[in-house]
């Protein structure tokens, strides 16, 4: 969801751009762990009515690029089966199109950066500075464009090169080899239509020029998540651990299921780009009003689409168990565990769900 948000904002033309100090304290160093060679990947769910069955793998990544999935069991079960069901994506944009886009790229490119030609170096203080430039160099190395860079955007681009420093970039593509395999035995495809969204973006020119005056709103929010950045790739890496490895009960532990609306609003609370986006809506002038229309309509379109693709899903797994004796399907491991997901509402339909072991 925060990646959809991001995505989401980004699509408006909110805040888009391509993203030397004092010697830096020294900073321990986390031991990284990332598994190898072949796992085995998590069991398979397994939906079933009367002798008809669904199997289920729940997806996710970024996994370890140097593991090898051991395919073995996923391969059976598509190959007893008569077809593969796929969710569609959900997508929300904004109604700017490429052309008028890239007009508007020199306004964004100013608007994701801090005013007056600041850095980074200006705008921390001494201590917290010490604490970005340390994990600066550790990931990304010398780049001093990074530095002029709104704190928001500049922590997005560190969270990228630490967890590519971490061992999760490059691994298997689940969406690849199902297909693969799928293809090999000449399995059917039931591929859902995605799901888009467009949002209306009044004035996009003129909500840049306002939020390329913005201060430092999300100067809080960067401070409390460079404390965390490390410890929050950390568990990124142990979730693909655990789905590398199998291990179903510490994905339920890493996962903490939540609710859809839960898990939305602990996000939302938990996400730089949206301070950036609540602080442009903020007062009364003409374009903080279309702007906050703009985000109200982002967030809408976002579940609402969201609220349909497990609908779909759902209503899609159950034409696939009354027709095919065996169906192999995927959903991502979050909607797998979330108590109010896919399966959930299968279960409540008076299907059989068995969780692996």
């Amino acid at each position: 969801m925060y990646r959809q948000l991001a995505a989401g904002i980004v699509a408006c033309g909110i805040f888009q751009g391509a993203l030397h100090a004092a010697e830096p304290p020294p900073i321990e160093q986390l031991e990284t762990f990332v598994v190898s060679g072949e796992q085995p990947g998590p069991g398979l769910w397994k939906v079933s009515k009367g002798d008809h069955v669904m199997w289920v793998l729940a997806t996710y990544g970024p996994l370890p690029k140097d593991m090898t999935w051991r395919t073995r069991q996923v391969e059976e079960r598509i190959a007893e089966s008569q077809e593969v069901l796929y969710g569609g994506n959900v997508n929300v944009a904004a109604n700017i199109g490429l052309l008028r886009g890239l007009t508007l790229i020199p306004a964004a490119l100013k608007a994701g950066k801090i005013p007056d030609g600041r850095t980074l170096k200006d705008v921390l203080s001494a201590e917290t500075y010490a604490k970005w430039l340390a994990l600066r160099l550790k990931y990304i190395g010398k780049d001093d464009d990074v530095e002029r860079w709104r704190p928001s955007i500049a922590l997005e681009q560190l969270r990228g090169a630490a967890v590519k420093k971490n061992g999760l970039s490059g691994g298997p593509n689940v969406f690849a080899v199902v297909g693969d395999l799928r293809k090999k035995h000449k399995v059917a495809s039931n591929a859902l239509p995605n799901i888009s969204r467009t949002v209306n973006v009044e004035n996009p020119r003129g909500m840049l020029k306002s939020a390329s005056k913005l201060d430092m709103p999300d100067l809080d929010c960067f401070i409390r998540k460079l404390d965390t950045l490390e410890s929050d790739v950390e568990r990124s890496r142990d979730l693909a651990n655990a789905w590398a490895q199998g291990n179903v009960g510490q994905l339920r532990q890493l996962i903490h299921v939540r609710s859809r609306e839960e898990s939305r609003e602990e996000l939302l609370q938990d996400s730089c780009a949206f301070v950036l986006m609540t602080a442009l809506e903020a007062g009364g002038s003409t374009d903080a009003s279309r702007a906050k229309r703009t985000l109200d309509n982002v967030l809408w379109h976002a579940e609402q689409a969201s609220v349909q693709s497990q609908i779909d899903w759902v209503a899609a797994a159950q034409e696939s168990l009354q027709k095919n004796p065996s169906t192999f399907a995927l959903l991502s491991v979050a909607d797998v565990l979330r108590s109010d997901g896919p399966l959930e509402k299968l279960r409540a339909l008076g299907y059989s769900v068995e969780a692996p072991e």
